[in-house]
């Protein structure tokens, strides 16, 4: 008992040491970290999908366990890395690896911005939730098979429903709430008559939400269809305190989570896939590399220090233009680091 007291009271010094250290150099806790940019599927409107020879900034490839260890070694103030990004991270080989050393370091895992499920592993899958990662978005445009290829081409919705059932079987087995689900279900034409379906499905199927998204082209507008785009499944206290977390946008990310490709390219938030910010993490460090030129020229566009020029993907961004339109730039005096 007095070692396990001595350890914890150790730990809780350490956690203090990197909260000053992140205060200081206003250095965030939490970073995005591509796992794999590669795809099974061909979904119609993809960015990644459309172009045959892939998208050169992001470029074909995976997260590698020897550059993610490193990750974690050197950048010891990181507690928590987001992983899926434009491609499916269940189709990288280290996946395993990563999950299990990330645990056995403290650190919580995501894959919020989406994965499609179709292709998991039954040791992926106990792993997921004997190493605790934290959630996980499933993307799941229709309530039938017939439907969900329609958008989701070259998958399967048995394939992901299984694949759903058998994690639950898992979290059974080790009585964990862990990894938590949302599921994501982008709105078309073709599929918003399946609507109806979702809530009850996503309650057997042990889903803590559910969020309605808007396709990129607009084809369905989500205040047609509902109110509440994101919707709560649970009154589980523990469950929900989870979802809190910092309330940041995605031009926020460059400060609060910053986007970093599988190959340790630092693209800044995760809507700057044509451009990068010619600095690689893994070699430099995430510090230095947050306080390359670049990376301040994003920042000061963001916050309408300076305007955007086609070496920087806010020139392309439709978010820059909204905040230049509308004069609505972040205040970097509000943006608190804790």
């Amino acid at each position: 008992m007095k070692k396990y007291m001595e350890k914890s009271k150790k730990l809780k010094l350490i956690d203090k040491f990197w909260k000053l250290y992140r205060k200081i150099y206003k250095l965030p806790k939490l970073a995005r970290i591509e796992a794999c940019s590669i795809c099974q599927l061909d979904c119609r409107d993809c960015y990644m999908r459309k172009n045959s020879n892939n998208n050169p900034i992001i470029g074909n490839g995976y997260l590698k366990f020897d550059d993610f260890k490193n990750f974690i070694k050197r950048n010891q103030y990181i507690k928590q890395i987001e992983l899926s990004f434009s491609g499916e991270i269940f189709l990288n080989p280290d996946l395993l690896d990563i999950i299990k050393y990330a645990y056995t370091e403290g650190i919580i895992l995501t894959a919020h911005n989406g994965v499609n499920f179709n292709n998991v592993s039954d040791e992926i899958l106990e792993a997921l939730v004997k190493y605790k990662f934290k959630g996980i978005t499933i993307s799941i445009d229709g309530t039938s098979n017939e439907t969900y290829k329609r958008y989701r081409r070259n998958g399967n919705y048995d394939t992901v429903i299984n694949n759903i059932k058998k994690l639950n079987n898992y979290k059974e087995k080790y009585n964990s709430i862990f990894p938590i689900l949302t599921w994501q279900y982008i709105v078309f034409e073709h599929n918003k008559h399946e609507i109806c379906n979702i809530d009850e499905i996503a309650k057997e199927l042990n889903f803590a939400r559910i969020y309605l998204k808007e396709a990129w082209n607009n084809e369905v507008k989500i205040h047609e269809i509902t109110r509440f785009p994101l919707r709560i499944l649970t009154n589980s206290k523990e469950i929900i305190k989870t979802f809190e977390s910092i309330n940041f946008g995605l031009c926020e990310q460059l400060w609060y989570s910053p986007q970093i490709n599988w190959d340790g390219t630092l693209l800044g938030c995760c809507c700057s896939t044509h451009h990068n910010l010619n600095i690689n993490v893994f070699k430099t460090g995430l510090k230095k590399a947050l306080s390359s030129k670049k990376m301040k020229l994003m920042k000061n566009i963001i916050t309408g220090k300076e305007h955007a020029n086609d070496t920087i993907a806010c020139n392309w961004c439709y978010l820059y233009k909204i905040k230049k339109e509308h004069n609505t730039f972040i205040n970097p005096k509000k943006l608190r680091f804790n």
